[in-house]
C-alpha cells in the first residue's frame, strides 16, 4: 500500500472512529468471501460500516482520537452509532461461524472493551424494542380502563 493511500485511509478512519460510534473488531481468518459479504450486508442494513484494515492504520486512527487500542492478527472492523444492533449482528455471526470468526473486542465511548462485554451488550433490547415496551406499558392502563367501561355498559344493558 502506498504511503499516500495509507494516509488517506488513516484520515478516513480517524473521522469515523470517534467517541460517538462503537467500533467492534473480530478475527475473520478462514471466512469465505460469501460469509463476509453476508456480514457486511447485515451491518449496512443496520446503518453501520465494515472494513478490513491493517492493524497499524487502525491503531493510528484510534490514537488520533485519543484512544489507546492494540490489535493482533487479521481484523475486520465494524462500526456505527447503534452499538446494540451491531453487537447482535456480530454475535450472531460469531455463533454461526464459531470456527472462523471470533469477536476480539470493541471500542465503545472511547473505552476498549473485551469480547465478553460485546456478548453482554448483544443481549440488551434495541431502541425499537424498548420503545415498543414503553408503548405497550402506556397502552395497558387505558386498555384495562376501556375493558372495565365496556363490562359496566354490558351490565347496565342487561339490567
Amino acid at each position: 500500500m502506498k504511503k499516500e493511500l495509507k494516509k488517506q485511509v488513516v484520515e478516513e478512519l480517524s473521522k469515523e472512529f470517534t467517541n460517538e460510534v462503537s467500533v467492534f473488531y473480530a478475527d475473520f481468518k478462514g471466512q469465505s468471501v460469501k460469509d463476509l459479504e453476508a456480514l457486511r450486508k447485515a451491518v449496512r442494513e443496520a446503518d453501520g460500516k465494515a472494513r478490513v484494515v491493517k492493524n497499524t492504520l487502525a491503531r493510528i486512527a484510534f490514537k488520533n482520537n485519543g484512544i489507546e487500542a492494540d490489535f493482533e492478527e487479521n481484523n475486520i472492523f465494524i462500526w456505527g452509532e447503534d452499538q446494540i444492533t451491531l453487537a447482535k449482528i456480530i454475535t450472531k455471526h460469531a455463533k454461526d461461524f464459531k470456527d472462523n470468526f471470533k469477536i476480539k473486542g470493541a471500542v465503545i465511548e472511547g473505552e476498549v472493551k473485551d469480547a465478553a462485554y460485546v456478548e453482554e451488550v448483544s443481549k440488551l433490547p434495541t431502541k425499537d424494542e424498548l420503545l415498543g415496551m414503553v408503548a405497550f406499558m402506556m397502552k395497558a392502563p387505558i386498555a384495562k380502563f376501556a375493558w372495565g367501561l365496556n363490562k359496566l355498559i354490558e351490565k347496565k344493558q342487561e339490567d
